[in-house]
């Protein structure tokens, strides 16, 4: 198989390739797997357009060893099983195009149940990545997001996937942003600023690991103040930056030796607030030519909390 597969590679550099050839070869299709979660509204949309058009743009490949070989882990494509480097030689990775390739297996699975006139009878076709110079990690930050732009959520698990060293920050963020939270409003909940960026997590993906991502001293305020809030509050609430905003803004406004109790403060208002006020601010909607949503729940916010310290200072007092 080693001696095939250089051959196949020598044969069909710079051209494009069919899979059906790489299938009667016995090669196997592979991606990262860490890779990004279908969308499956993306997968039905590329459906549409393989069914209608066949595939206009081949899929770009690297050999599974060379992947495997830059510290990365891959899965077969249709089982998920993760590929060890003795079988790596049966398989060719997609760098790109997993909703496609994704896509193409769920036209030819529909297949069963339709008239053959009625049948998807697309090729997928591939190509080797042109440059195989640079490192597959760069190679895989470069192909995603200059040419098929990732969304923020993507980049956080891409960086954690092409990582090995531990980065609790990097953890926490990632298990945010897979529950649908915007990368800078997972950002500013582990570290009170918008400072992880796309391109922050670019570079880690790279092997580029910035020094923000390797801090941890904000983690378990944010991971104690989430907490406390999603007791009382749904997460569409947490997910928007109003919230994290705010209390943002609280801490800042508190004076350098304050600011340990301002966040043991905050913990025990959003603990103790009630459903009444917890509904108040979900409720919350703009009004056309009036106040915006963020200063409505600002607002009541800021009342709510100035309720709950006067009440502090009032308990504290007797």
């Amino acid at each position: 198989m080693k001696n095939e597969k250089n051959l196949l590679k020598e044969e069909f550099l710079l051209k494009v390739i069919a899979l059906s050839t790489l299938l009667e070869r016995g090669f196997k299709i592979a991606r990262l797997s860490g890779n990004r979660n279908f969308d499956e509204k993306v997968v039905k949309a590329k459906m549409k357009s393989m069914k209608a058009n066949g595939m206009l743009v081949p899929a770009i490949i690297v050999d599974a060893k060379k992947v495997i070989e830059a510290g990365l882990e891959i899965v077969d494509f249709e089982t998920g099983e993760i590929i060890s480097a003795a079988d790596a030689a049966r398989y060719v990775v997609l760098v790109d195009a997993n909703h496609r390739y994704k896509g193409h297996l769920n036209l030819l699975e529909a297949n069963k149940d339709l008239k053959d006139e009625e049948k998807y009878k697309g090729e997928f076709y591939l190509i080797y990545a042109l440059n195989e110079e640079i490192a597959v990690s760069r190679m895989f930050s470069e192909i995603n997001i200059c040419t098929n732009p990732w969304k923020g959520g993507d980049f956080p698990k891409g960086a954690k996937m092409a990582c090995k060293e531990e980065l609790p920050l990097l953890d926490f963020i990632v298990e945010l942003t897979e529950q649908g939270y915007p990368l800078p409003t997972a950002s500013k909940w582990g570290t009170f600023k918008a400072g992880i960026t796309k391109e922050i997590m670019a570079d880690a993906m790279a092997g580029k690991i910035s020094d923000k991502l390797r801090k941890t001293n904000g983690l378990e305020r944010g991971r104690r103040l989430l907490k406390a809030v999603a007791e009382h509050l749904s997460k569409e609430i947490l997910k928007s930056r109003i919230l994290i905003d705010w209390i943002i803004y609280q801490y800042d406004e508190a004076d350098d030796d304050q600011k340990g109790a301002t966040i043991d403060n905050l913990f025990k208002f959003f603990s103790s607030l009630n459903k009444e006020k917890a509904e108040q601010i979900e409720k919350a909607k703009g009004q056309r030519g009036g106040d915006t949503k963020e200063t409505i729940i600002n607002r009541l916010l800021n009342n709510f909390y100035e309720q709950f310290t006067q009440s502090q200072s009032a308990s504290t007092d007797e």
